[in-house]
């Protein structure tokens, strides 16, 4: 654990002392911005609502958080520092946890500074807090999957910008073309797209509907994300 705990350390310095970071955490919340501007969610003498804030922000996310976990390994291939951490008493599912954890807390610091929104539906309304409440263990949940996916994503090059790519492109298909087409489809296709389905996964927790089978999905993604990170790592002691 201790381990863990001081790539996470370093890894979290990395990320709060790089220009990148601070540049994703103000469009990220430029964007959020936006949205709630556009969604009109506090429209005097009109009901405070995020929900169509909550349900475009994984869209959002599938661009953001690649953005944040495309360096954690791909920048240590390219460094060369991947080989001194290989001889370091660290084994490879440490370092991976370490650098996801980071990257995670990162992106939780990121969420929490949407949680002026909740202060501005008290002000302006009487908000569902438990609906809220349930968004946000929605966004908890998508970061957990996302994250992982987007440090997988980094441990494939030794490039920064393909591992953001790597890691944004897949998620952005994911979840526009099952969120959009699954209606239009029937049978075994309309199966496979509705347990793939970020977005209506999402759209539960959004809507304040806490859904065990989708906590087990962004959970059971994480951990397969995170296995497979850590077998391209071992792969590479190998090459």
């Amino acid at each position: 654990m201790r381990n863990v705990v001081a790539v996470m350390q370093r890894e979290l310095l990395s990320l709060f002392w790089s220009p990148i970071g601070y540049i994703v955490i103000t469009g990220f919340w430029l964007v959020t911005g936006v949205l709630v501007c556009a969604t009109k969610a506090f429209t005097p003498g009109q009901p405070a609502m995020l929900r169509d804030v909550f349900m475009w922000t994984p869209f959002v996310l599938t661009l953001i958080i690649p953005a944040i976990s495309m360096r954690t390994l791909s920048e240590e291939y390219r460094t060369g520092t991947i080989e001194s951490l290989m001889t370091a008493p660290v084994t490879d599912t440490q370092m991976v946890l370490g650098k996801y954890l980071a990257s995670y807390i990162f992106y939780l610091v990121m969420i929490a500074g949407t949680l002026i929104y909740l202060v501005l539906m008290a002000i302006f309304g009487d908000p569902d807090w438990g609906s809220a409440a349930a968004a946000y263990l929605g966004l908890i949940l998508v970061g957990l999957a996302f994250t992982a996916f987007g440090v997988f994503a980094s441990s494939l090059t030794h490039n920064q910008i393909v591992a953001w790519i790597l890691g944004a492109v897949p998620l952005m298909l994911v979840a526009w073309f099952a969120y959009f087409i699954v209606g239009q489809v029937e049978g075994w296709m309309r199966e496979v797209l509705q347990q793939v389905n970020i977005m209506g996964r999402f759209g539960e927790f959004a809507r304040g509907q806490v859904a065990l089978d989708g906590v087990v999905f962004f959970i059971a993604a994480a951990f397969l994300f995170l296995f497979l990170t850590v077998k391209v790592v071992e792969s590479r002691r190998w090459r």
